[in-house]
């Protein structure tokens, strides 16, 4: 008679003990968790590092695991949302620490499932906190292959960690890069995008000058003058966006409207400097080089040490004598007598360019793009002791 009753004691016993075990190895999984994460936080403070430190996360992480992943098969834990977030977050530092893909489709598994059952959202944060784990570790898979250039493999990389960390504004400006490099200018537009209300990101000026980039190689002329706009009115002081903004504007045929605004900026401001700086490149890009040279000598009378202002009135005087000298060259009606006089009066022309270079090379000493063009002035005066001495100068440097 009490056979059957002590049966079935036995039964409830061992079937106590057994939920007790699981919900034990639930209490394991998160010491074990614990334990790595003090064991990291220990080493990060002593800066340790080496195989022996890995080996001894590893062994917790392990433990952990083999807690967790009985804790995920038994029927009084495995609708259990916490043992699920354990589960991802036990994972995710596996496929951290170990490279694993098999721990990183375990640690994903753990997200969806601890979210489907959190209804009450306890574990929310934690949920979080392993995500963001498969989130670090794929951008760092990203930053390895924008690194080796495998740019589409790159944007498939910061493309996942996004999926964890959106909104990151790192994330979202390298894979816009990544997605450029690639050629994938669709998707490198529609991440840029997401960064333009960022003002206060660090790369804000290059997104603002990629956007305007993109478009126009889509182009998107008008929206890429939009981007351009936009850049200059954030960045008034910046002399690249201001270059790409007139560049664009005279590329797509507007320079009348874009000297037209420089000229009422400068009327507005005439002792802006940089004003004449931006209008001389407008005429230079637009080949009026008089005006272009008239502009720069005006920057220059307003600031004589502009370094840019300086080196443009130069080498625009240059590329104006060197195409008359070109032409000179093409006309086979001239006489060698006419050519040589011709010739004589274009080293007169010339000349006024030898302060601007000089005083390029006083304020860049260093600069040997500008030591040539001095050597290439006296070479065309036949100066030879000053070109010798120049040479020397460039050789110098070269060392």
């Amino acid at each position: 008679m009490n056979f059957k009753r002590a049966i079935l004691f036995s039964l409830l016993v061992i079937a106590g003990t057994t939920a007790f075990a699981q919900s034990g190895n639930l209490r394991k999984a998160k010491a074990g968790l614990q334990k790595f994460q003090q064991s990291q936080e220990l080493q990060n403070l002593k800066g340790l590092q080496g195989a022996s430190a890995v080996e001894l996360d590893k062994e917790s992480l392990q433990s952990a695991k083999e807690a967790i992943d009985q804790a995920i098969t038994h029927d009084k834990t495995k609708d259990d949302p916490e043992t699920w977030t354990f589960y991802a977050l036990i994972n995710a530092n596996l496929a951290t620490l170990e490279k694993s893909k098999e721990a990183l489709q375990a640690a994903e598994e753990g997200i969806q499932k601890a979210t489907q059952l959190d209804n009450e959202g306890k574990n929310k944060e934690n949920i979080a906190v392993a995500g963001q784990l498969l989130g670090q570790l794929s951008f760092g898979q990203g930053a390895d292959a924008f690194n080796s250039q495998d740019y589409k493999t790159a944007y498939t990389a910061f493309e996942q960690a996004l999926k964890y960390l959106p909104g990151d504004t790192t994330l979202l400006f390298y894979s816009g890069l990544a997605a450029s490099n690639a050629q994938d200018n669709t998707n490198a537009i529609e991440k840029f995008k997401q960064l333009v209300p960022e003002k206060e990101f660090s790369n804000h000026k290059v997104v603002m000058t990629e956007l305007s980039r993109l478009h126009l190689l889509a182009a998107d002329t008008a929206t890429a003058l939009e981007y351009a706009a936009k850049a200059v009115a954030e960045y008034p002081e910046d002399n690249d966006i201001a270059i790409q903004n007139i560049e664009l504007n005279l590329i797509t045929g507007n320079e009348d409207k874009i000297i037209s605004d420089i000229e009422s900026q400068i009327a507005k401001d005439s002792d802006n400097k940089t004003l004449y700086y931006y209008l001389g490149i407008a005429y230079s890009t637009s080949n009026n080089n008089d005006k272009a040279i008239d502009a720069y000598k005006k920057a220059v009378e307003l600031d004589p040490d502009y370094l840019e202002a300086n080196k443009n009135a130069s080498a625009t005087i240059i590329n104006r004598v060197r195409d008359q000298l070109n032409a000179l060259g093409d006309d086979k009606t001239l006489s060698n007598t006419d050519y040589s006089t011709k010739v004589e009066e274009l080293k007169e022309k010339i000349k006024e360019a030898l302060p601007y270079l000089e005083k390029v090379v006083s304020l860049a000493p260093n600069d040997i793009d500008a030591l040539k063009s001095l050597k290439s002035y006296y070479d065309f005066q036949q100066d030879e002791a000053k070109s010798v001495e120049t040479q020397a100068k460039i050789d110098a440097l070269q060392q």
